[in-house]
Protein backbone atom coordinates (compact mmCIF):
# COMPACT_ATOMS: atom_id res chain seq x y z
CA UNK A 1 0.00 0.00 0.00
CA UNK A 2 2.70 2.47 0.66
CA UNK A 3 4.41 1.82 -2.58
CA UNK A 4 1.22 3.00 -4.15
CA UNK A 5 0.98 6.44 -2.41
CA UNK A 6 4.92 6.42 -3.37
CA UNK A 7 3.69 6.76 -6.73
CA UNK A 8 1.07 9.21 -6.09
CA UNK A 9 3.76 11.40 -4.12
CA UNK A 10 6.09 11.34 -6.80
CA UNK A 11 3.50 11.97 -9.56
CA UNK A 12 1.99 14.70 -7.03
CA UNK A 13 5.92 15.82 -7.05
CA UNK A 14 6.30 15.97 -11.14
CA UNK A 15 3.71 17.95 -11.10
CA UNK A 16 4.37 20.58 -8.93
CA UNK A 17 8.01 20.68 -10.42
CA UNK A 18 6.39 20.83 -14.07
CA UNK A 19 3.66 23.75 -12.91
CA UNK A 20 5.62 25.86 -10.22
CA UNK A 21 9.38 24.78 -10.72
CA UNK A 22 11.90 24.55 -8.15
CA UNK A 23 10.34 24.62 -4.17
CA UNK A 24 11.90 26.89 -1.65
CA UNK A 25 15.16 25.43 -0.32
CA UNK A 26 13.97 24.52 2.98
CA UNK A 27 12.16 21.84 0.71
CA UNK A 28 15.17 20.08 -0.49
CA UNK A 29 15.06 17.01 2.01
CA UNK A 30 12.17 16.10 -0.51
CA UNK A 31 14.69 14.93 -3.96
CA UNK A 32 15.86 12.14 -1.36
CA UNK A 33 12.56 10.86 -0.02
CA UNK A 34 11.89 8.77 -3.15
CA UNK A 35 14.83 6.96 -2.31
CA UNK A 36 12.83 5.27 1.06
CA UNK A 37 10.33 3.46 -1.26
CA UNK A 38 12.22 2.14 -3.83
CA UNK A 39 14.50 1.05 -1.31
CA UNK A 40 11.59 -0.64 1.19
CA UNK A 41 10.00 -2.09 -1.85
CA UNK A 42 13.02 -3.57 -3.46
CA UNK A 43 14.01 -5.16 -0.18
CA UNK A 44 10.64 -6.52 0.49
CA UNK A 45 11.07 -8.53 -2.87
CA UNK A 46 14.15 -9.76 -1.97
CA UNK A 47 12.73 -11.19 1.15
CA UNK A 48 9.71 -12.64 -1.26
CA UNK A 49 12.78 -13.90 -2.87
CA UNK A 50 13.87 -15.62 0.11
CA UNK A 51 10.54 -17.24 1.40
CA UNK A 52 9.37 -18.67 -1.86
CA UNK A 53 10.06 -22.50 -1.24
CA UNK A 54 7.58 -22.18 1.49
CA UNK A 55 5.39 -20.25 -0.03
CA UNK A 56 5.46 -20.90 -3.66
CA UNK A 57 6.15 -24.65 -4.07
CA UNK A 58 6.91 -26.32 -7.59
CA UNK A 59 7.13 -22.91 -8.99
CA UNK A 60 9.17 -21.37 -6.38
CA UNK A 61 12.43 -20.82 -8.17
CA UNK A 62 10.77 -18.87 -10.91
CA UNK A 63 9.54 -16.37 -8.52
CA UNK A 64 12.76 -16.03 -6.87
CA UNK A 65 14.34 -14.93 -9.81
CA UNK A 66 11.47 -12.68 -10.61
CA UNK A 67 11.37 -11.34 -7.30
CA UNK A 68 15.26 -10.95 -7.67
CA UNK A 69 15.38 -9.38 -10.98
CA UNK A 70 12.66 -6.92 -10.41
CA UNK A 71 14.20 -5.78 -6.83
CA UNK A 72 17.56 -5.01 -8.78
CA UNK A 73 15.43 -2.60 -11.47
CA UNK A 74 14.32 -0.88 -8.63
CA UNK A 75 17.77 -0.67 -7.28
CA UNK A 76 19.26 0.63 -10.75
CA UNK A 77 15.92 3.22 -10.59
CA UNK A 78 17.27 3.97 -7.37
CA UNK A 79 20.68 4.62 -8.72
CA UNK A 80 19.33 7.09 -11.16
CA UNK A 81 17.07 8.56 -8.76
CA UNK A 82 20.24 9.34 -6.19
CA UNK A 83 22.08 10.65 -9.33
CA UNK A 84 18.96 12.83 -9.86
CA UNK A 85 18.68 14.17 -6.22
CA UNK A 86 22.11 14.69 -5.94
CA UNK A 87 22.89 16.66 -9.21
CA UNK A 88 19.59 18.82 -8.34
CA UNK A 89 20.93 19.60 -4.62
CA UNK A 90 24.81 20.49 -6.04
CA UNK A 91 23.83 22.60 -9.21
CA UNK A 92 20.48 24.22 -7.57
CA UNK A 93 20.52 24.30 -4.01
CA UNK A 94 23.95 24.76 -2.87
CA UNK A 95 24.35 27.38 -5.25
CA UNK A 96 21.80 29.88 -3.66
CA UNK A 97 22.27 28.07 -0.38
CA UNK A 98 21.00 25.37 1.66
CA UNK A 99 19.63 27.34 5.38
CA UNK A 100 19.56 24.58 8.22
CA UNK A 101 16.18 23.15 8.88
CA UNK A 102 15.11 20.42 11.19
CA UNK A 103 14.51 18.58 7.77
CA UNK A 104 17.48 17.85 6.89
CA UNK A 105 17.28 14.83 8.92
CA UNK A 106 14.90 13.96 6.21
CA UNK A 107 17.78 13.45 4.13
CA UNK A 108 19.12 10.21 6.12
CA UNK A 109 16.45 8.02 6.51
CA UNK A 110 15.93 7.34 2.86
CA UNK A 111 19.66 6.86 2.53
CA UNK A 112 19.44 4.54 5.28
CA UNK A 113 17.06 2.42 3.33
CA UNK A 114 18.52 2.67 0.17
CA UNK A 115 21.96 1.41 1.76
CA UNK A 116 20.50 -1.37 3.39
CA UNK A 117 18.82 -2.99 -0.01
CA UNK A 118 22.08 -2.42 -1.53
CA UNK A 119 24.00 -4.97 0.97
CA UNK A 120 20.51 -6.88 0.89
CA UNK A 121 20.54 -7.55 -3.07
CA UNK A 122 24.53 -8.19 -2.79
CA UNK A 123 24.53 -11.26 -0.87
CA UNK A 124 21.49 -12.28 -2.46
CA UNK A 125 23.07 -11.85 -5.73
CA UNK A 126 26.45 -13.03 -3.92
CA UNK A 127 28.36 -9.78 -5.44
CA UNK A 128 30.85 -8.38 -3.79
CA UNK A 129 31.33 -5.33 -6.02
CA UNK A 130 28.03 -4.48 -4.80
CA UNK A 131 28.50 -5.14 -1.27
CA UNK A 132 31.28 -2.69 -1.27
CA UNK A 133 29.02 -0.17 -2.55
CA UNK A 134 26.81 -0.87 0.07
CA UNK A 135 29.69 0.11 2.69
CA UNK A 136 30.81 2.86 0.81
CA UNK A 137 26.86 4.27 0.78
CA UNK A 138 27.03 3.34 4.86
CA UNK A 139 30.25 5.53 5.36
CA UNK A 140 28.54 8.35 3.48
CA UNK A 141 25.24 8.03 5.53
CA UNK A 142 27.53 8.00 8.70
CA UNK A 143 29.08 10.96 7.20
CA UNK A 144 25.79 12.61 6.72
CA UNK A 145 24.63 11.91 10.21
CA UNK A 146 27.62 13.34 11.56
CA UNK A 147 27.49 16.32 9.70
CA UNK A 148 23.12 16.89 10.09
CA UNK A 149 23.70 16.22 14.00
CA UNK A 150 26.31 18.77 14.28
CA UNK A 151 23.97 21.51 12.45
CA UNK A 152 21.01 20.35 14.72
CA UNK A 153 23.12 21.08 17.65
CA UNK A 154 23.97 24.00 16.19
CA UNK A 155 20.69 24.73 14.94
CA UNK A 156 19.43 24.27 18.79
CA UNK A 157 22.17 26.68 20.34
CA UNK A 158 21.31 29.11 17.75
CA UNK A 159 17.74 28.50 18.07
CA UNK A 160 16.94 28.05 14.66
CA UNK A 161 15.98 24.83 14.87
CA UNK A 162 12.83 25.99 16.58
CA UNK A 163 12.07 28.31 13.28
CA UNK A 164 9.12 27.46 11.48
CA UNK A 165 10.49 26.06 7.83
CA UNK A 166 11.46 29.45 5.30
CA UNK A 167 10.63 32.04 8.64
CA UNK A 168 13.04 35.14 9.08
CA UNK A 169 14.03 35.55 12.72
CA UNK A 170 11.24 38.42 12.91
CA UNK A 171 8.37 36.28 11.36
CA UNK A 172 9.56 33.48 13.68
CA UNK A 173 9.26 36.29 17.04
CA UNK A 174 6.24 37.62 15.43
CA UNK A 175 4.67 33.81 15.16
CA UNK A 176 5.95 32.68 18.85
CA UNK A 177 4.65 36.00 20.17
CA UNK A 178 0.91 35.36 18.66
CA UNK A 179 -1.76 33.47 20.63
CA UNK A 180 -2.87 30.58 19.74
CA UNK A 181 -6.43 30.25 17.72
Amino acid sequence: MGFVLYLHITTTLHHRLVGRGMPASYLSPMWAIGLGPIAIGAVSLVKLAAATTAVFGSVAHAVSVLSLLAATALWGFGVWWLIAAVTVLVVHYLRHGIPYEVGWWGFLFPLGAYTILTIVLARAWHLAWLEWTGAALFVLLGLLWIFVFGATIRGVRSGKAFRRAGTSPMEAAVIASSPDP
